[in-house]
């Protein structure tokens, strides 16, 4: 099975929190055949899915943006695309809290991601922050793909 593991950037993890993330990557990446992500500049998810695949000695595929942009042609919207194309499985993982560290953007009210999406595919998603791996996982839902949220408390 092809997984794609996306997420929360490094800054929105703490060394707890990132050792559970990391221990769920594990689980996530046993029994795959290749493991997708989206090397993140910020670190972070898409970068851990392919250290613990690498260790684990699972094929991987890296889908770098060839810009730091949302939009323009090869930024974030189009490698993400890429990573819900080419996954049987995606699975986004963040954090139900920001650490008290974190200097970045914060969004009220949670993930609109997953406000948006979760009720047209009959739920609603447990709360957490807000991450673009979540518009990627719904993008993956959107092409009959399986998904998997996991909000590390």
């Amino acid at each position: 099975m092809k997984i794609g593991i996306v997420g929360s950037e490094a800054a929105k993890f703490n060394q707890l929190t990132e050792a559970l993330a990391r221990q769920e990557i594990r689980r996530l990446i046993d029994g795959a055949s290749l493991v997708i992500s989206g090397h993140s500049p910020l670190g972070g998810i898409d970068w851990w899915a392919i250290e613990e695949a690498t260790w684990a000695g699972v094929a991987t595929r890296e889908h770098q943006p060839k810009i730091n942009a949302w939009s323009p042609p090869g930024g974030y919207k189009d490698r993400n695309l890429k990573i819900a194309q080419d996954s049987d499985l995606v699975a986004c993982i963040t954090v139900r809290e920001l650490p008290p560290t974190y200097r970045g953007m914060r969004f009220p009210g949670g993930c609109y991601h997953c406000q948006r999406y979760a009720p047209h595919f009959g739920g609603t998603a447990p709360e957490h922050v807000k991450s673009g791996g979540c518009w990627t996982m719904w993008q993956a839902a959107h092409l009959g793909k399986k998904t998997e949220l996991v909000v590390i408390e």
